[in-house]
């Protein structure tokens, strides 16, 4: 609400008649102000379906129309892993409501199955920010002055919120044990040092950070509304960061 142009589109009445070109004027002079690019149809599209699967994450009346509403948004627009993700669903409310229903479904059946489908996604989705400019670094260095800042050959990960250090079997360190005993950050160094980023995974809707080094697994997870929470660059065109509230950007 800084931008001139963004304060400008939220004045306009959505009750009055709007000139859509006007509109459509006015979002370009608040992209070109921000200096981004305005979203892709895919985009578009990928939020009306989020915005969709938002709403069945609680008891919702209307939850097979919506369910109906998204499984046909993702035939028209070709998003196929959303598609098979509500296959099973959308097949049993088509043969509750157009076929022999021989499985004997009813609504409230239904609705039952709706919801841990629809919370099962949401938590386990991941997010398609791709870091590939990190995968294959080198950790070169711990620094812990101010921040736990992870040097790598090129670039760095920068942690200002809640970590922890685990192999596949159990938790081997975490924030918790630094701050009751700072001499444990030799043993973060011990740790790290030398390993190499294998993958890199972000959960959407969190975002929480998961960056498997060798045969170690850093989690990160944002923990504030008001201050930004990691950071992941290569000191060249690469610079990813999760903000206040837990967005990326």
């Amino acid at each position: 609400m800084d931008i001139l142009e963004i304060k400008k589109l939220a004045s306009m009445s959505v009750e009055g008649s709007l000139n859509i070109f006007e509109i459509e004027k006015m979002f370009a002079d608040i992209m070109e102000a921000l200096q981004q690019a305005p979203p892709s149809e895919k985009e578009c599209f990928l939020y009306h379906v989020k915005s969709l699967h938002k709403q069945l994450l609680l008891p919702n009346k209307t939850a097979i129309s919506i369910v109906k509403e998204l499984y046909d948004c993702t035939i028209e627009h070709d998003l196929m892993e959303e598609q098979l993700n509500w296959q099973g669903i959308s097949d049993a409310i088509d043969d509750f409501q157009y076929g022999d229903n021989q499985n004997g479904y009813t609504e409230e059946k239904i609705k039952k199955m709706i919801i841990p489908q629809a919370r099962k996604l949401w938590h386990g989705k991941f997010s398609n920010v791709e870091c590939k400019e990190i995968i294959g670094q080198k950790i070169t260095g711990i620094d812990s002055d101010v921040h736990f800042i992870i040097q790598l050959e090129k670039g760095a990960i920068i942690i200002e919120c809640p970590w922890r250090i685990r192999n596949v079997d159990s938790v081997l360190l975490g924030e918790t044990d630094i701050k009751s005993n700072q001499i444990e950050w030799k043993a973060v160094k011990e740790l790290l040092k030398g390993k190499t980023i294998e993958d890199v995974h972000i959960f959407e809707q969190c975002p929480f950070l998961i960056i498997q080094c060798d045969d170690l697994f850093l989690d990160v997870f944002h923990a504030s509304s008001h201050f930004d929470g990691w950071t992941l660059t290569d000191e060249d065109g690469f610079y990813l960061f999760s903000m206040y509230g837990g967005s990326l950007a």
